[in-house]
């Protein structure tokens, strides 16, 4: 729901577009204000082969290139920050056009700073954890926890600072900062409005077209979940229910689950929305098998770490339905092995759907036979 400064805010900026106002934007070498820039990880790019994809869906989806631009921390004085996702503008009203990357601009709502009555922080350096995407679980794990990651020890270093997230947002992202071995009651939540900020710490996004940021990040962040403790006993395969969400639903989900469960008798179904995060972390760390139909709680397999991951996806590898697997190269990023199922059936991107059975039965039953499956105690 808007706000009251939301609402303000979009009538101020909608009477700039009437007039004709044009947005300044200034890139990172001719920034003003700027009181530190430092390299984090300079850009680089990695190839590797999925064996398990290369398997089953042949080279075209076995491809596992990860391609970075330089990650890089930047401390900026007296800016201006607009609406939940802190846009971020210079002391002299231009755009930092770091805050925009990867995307392009042409397509990107930008709201310039209402400076009458703008909420200030005077306090520590503020570190910016929001941006595009900030209320998506599976966009945040991906997108914003790694630019946390990069910052970290640069954060450590300081003598006080503080997490800004957006507003609402704050309750549940501080678990993640707890998560990665920050003091969770540093964060504090912005505005939807413009807030006036003295000192701002700023890691840009640090993914491009593919959606994923250096593989570095990722196997860090896993390692922070092995600090975590297991989840009793051995655990059993997991499968990521999607009934409670609002699309992509698999509406053969029960049939699918029956027919795991005939080839490996106890499968706990789960609803992650019911667990707290440890215990999330726990299951998934103990869990030998992760299977679900594709969406934002298969980002958890980025807790893993020598589990197999499947993740059932409508399309094919001439028809694809969702352009990228990030939950299958997550996995491999973790240490663990992954693969796709694809249903072989297309159908819009944010539809609900189906499995065939025959052919998940036939794509299960190939999988059991691999070794990436020794750790499955299958059903006598």
């Amino acid at each position: 729901m808007k706000s009251k400064a939301r609402i303000i805010l979009d009538a101020y900026n909608g009477l700039l577009r009437t007039c004709g106002s044009k947005l300044r934007v200034t890139d990172a070498d001719d920034a003003p204000g700027v009181l530190e820039r430092r390299m984090l990880l300079a850009a680089g790019r990695e190839s590797g082969v999925n064996p398990l994809e290369l398997h089953f869906n042949g080279a075209q989806t076995a491809n596992c290139d990860s391609e970075w631009p330089n990650a890089e921390v930047f401390r900026l004085k007296d800016v201006w920050l607009t609406g939940d996702q802190g846009q971020v503008f210079l002391e002299d009203g231009s755009l930092f056009a770091p805050w925009a990357l990867p995307y392009d601009l042409k397509v990107l709502k930008i709201y310039r700073p209402l400076k009458l009555g703008a909420k200030r922080w005077t306090g520590p350096p503020l570190f910016h954890l929001t941006g595009r995407n900030h209320d998506n679980r599976g966009h945040f794990m991906i997108e914003h926890l790694p630019r946390l990651m990069a910052a970290r020890d640069y954060l450590k270093s300081l003598p006080d600072y503080r997490i800004l997230t957006a507003p609402g947002h704050g309750r549940w992202q501080s678990r993640y900062v707890e998560f990665v071995g920050l003091d969770p009651s540093k964060v504090i939540e912005g505005t939807q409005g413009t807030m006036r900020v003295d000192e701002l710490i700023f890691v840009p996004n640090m993914f491009t077209g593919g959606g994923l940021c250096a593989p570095h990040f990722y196997s860090e962040l896993s390692k922070c979940a092995a600090t975590a403790p297991l989840a009793d006993g051995p655990g059993r395969p997991l499968f990521i229910t999607r009934k409670d969400a609002p699309d992509k639903q698999l509406l053969n989900e029960d049939r699918i689950v029956e027919i795991l469960r005939s080839r490996l008798g106890e499968v706990d179904v789960i609803s992650l929305g019911k667990y707290s995060m440890a215990e999330q972390i726990g299951m998934f760390r103990a869990a030998p098998l992760i299977m679900g139909p594709i969406g934002q709680g298969l980002c958890n397999v980025l807790f893993t770490h020598d589990s197999l991951c499947v993740i059932l996806t409508p399309g094919s590898v001439e028809q694809p339905v969702h352009g990228t697997a990030h939950a299958s190269q997550l996995a491999r990023l973790c240490g663990s092995s992954s693969v796709t199922f694809l249903s072989g059936e297309s159908l819009p991107s944010r539809a609900n759907w189906s499995f065939p059975e025959q052919h998940f039965t036939e794509l299960l039953d190939r999988l059991l036979e691999r070794p990436e499956a020794s750790r499955l105690k299958r059903k006598a």
